[in-house]
């Protein structure tokens, strides 16, 4: 939906509402603005005539902020952040502040990690909290910007961008092809652990059944909730996991874990990037950094 501009406040409007929100104090944003006490009240008093609601109850000299006040601060903030990002843009700045990202710790680990380095370096003044998370609901709480998760697109109020779809296949230590029993052929799996990332074996049981190898009951099922251990204990001969590109690809490359087999399924669900439906400057671009390098990667392992 278009909004036409007759029905935006005035900028003064919202810039005074925004400092006195933040202090929930009269006097403090008028000293901010450097404008009077009234200023900052006739601004409000207006900007609630134009909306046609209260954005503050008052007791005194005491301010709070209603439910719809807090909604608009959260848009304010965003959309002056957006505006004063534009215009250092114009004059070539730098983006500064603090940008929380929330991803999970296998996604952060395997893949993000090592190309950070070439996001500090494009922008060094913007500080950086990565957090490491699998939880699938209510995934930008916490005053998280940006979030990456690993599904199906649920979340709702957010932008969500597709990042990849992924095929997985199984991986393992090379130290384990070089034993008995080996793995010469598909039916050797059922002398091998299998590593389990689900407790029931869901994503096993699609490979397997794409594999025709419905029947095949493994030596031992050993189960971690975490993915970095299951990579861990795949490094360590401890049995065959399944991996992807995004999880297995810096192994593969380093040789650490090799496939035994080309058969891969491609998985249920996908790469999503989440951020606010009004993201921050820091947010919008390092959105559009990990977008880039997402599509490069799949490019270069598809052509591989």
């Amino acid at each position: 939906m278009k909004i036409r501009k007759r029905y935006l406040p005035p900028l003064n409007a919202i810039r005074a509402f925004e400092a006195a929100a933040r202090h929930l104090h009269l006097g403090k944003a008028a000293d901010e603005l450097a404008v009077t006490h009234g200023a900052v009240s006739k601004h409000i008093a207006n900007l609630e005539d134009h909306l046609g609601f209260p954005l503050f109850t008052r007791a005194g000299n005491r301010l709070s902020l209603t439910e719809r006040g807090h909604k608009l601060l959260k848009a304010s903030n965003a959309a002056l952040d957006q505006l004063g990002y534009a215009i250092a843009r114009l004059d070539g700045e730098a983006i500064e502040g603090e940008l929380r990202i929330s991803v999970p710790p296998a996604f952060a680990a395997n893949w993000l990690i090592p190309r950070l380095q070439a996001f500090r370096q494009r922008s060094p003044t913007l500080r950086l909290y990565v957090l490491a998370s699998n939880r699938t609901t209510d995934v930008l709480d916490d005053d998280i910007d940006l979030a990456v998760r690993f599904g199906k697109p649920v979340w709702k109020n957010c932008a969500i961008r597709l990042m990849a779809h992924v095929r997985y296949f199984p991986v393992c230590s090379p130290k384990l092809l070089a034993h008995p029993p080996g793995l010469a052929t598909l039916a050797d799996l059922a002398h091998h652990t299998l590593l389990f990332d689900d407790p029931e074996g869901e994503n096993w049981k699609r490979w397997l059944d794409h594999a025709d190898l419905r029947q095949v009951e493994p030596r031992g099922v050993l189960y971690f909730q975490d993915f970095n251990h299951i990579l861990a204990a795949a490094r360590e001969g401890l049995g065959i996991c399944l991996g992807d590109p995004i999880t297995t690809g810096a192994d593969l490359a380093a040789g650490s874990l090799v496939r035994p087999f080309e058969q891969s399924v491609e998985d249920l669900g996908a790469y999503f990037l989440i951020t606010p439906q009004l993201a921050s400057p820091g947010a919008r671009v390092f959105a559009d950094w990990l977008e880039a390098e997402m599509v490069s990667f799949m490019s270069s392992t598809t052509a591989g």
